[in-house]
């Protein structure tokens, strides 16, 4: 249970930052924040870095999750015979 409340919490935690990061994006290119052209490229440069992360990041909590349930699951129907 408590791998699936951290998938959850993760999840939400990068969706949480994309959000803020697009949303950022999109105040700058309204005019609404006023940047120099090499703060916007770095701003850019960090979503397209955090975009992977956060795919990789979410990809390797939800095979663990599934791993250890199957593992959990395996165990269960299968007796220990010493």
């Amino acid at each position: 249970m408590a791998d699936n409340s951290l998938v959850i919490i993760s999840s939400v935690v990068l969706i949480g930052f994309l959000w803020l990061a697009i949303w950022i994006l999109k105040k700058i290119a309204r005019g609404e924040i006023g940047i120099s052209a090499n703060a916007a490229l770095l701003v850019m440069l960090a979503v397209i870095l955090l975009v992977p992360f956060a795919m990789n990041f979410s990809a390797h909590l939800i095979s663990g999750m599934t791993h250890n349930s199957s593992a959990t699951e395996e165990s269960i129907s299968q007796p220990d015979h010493h």
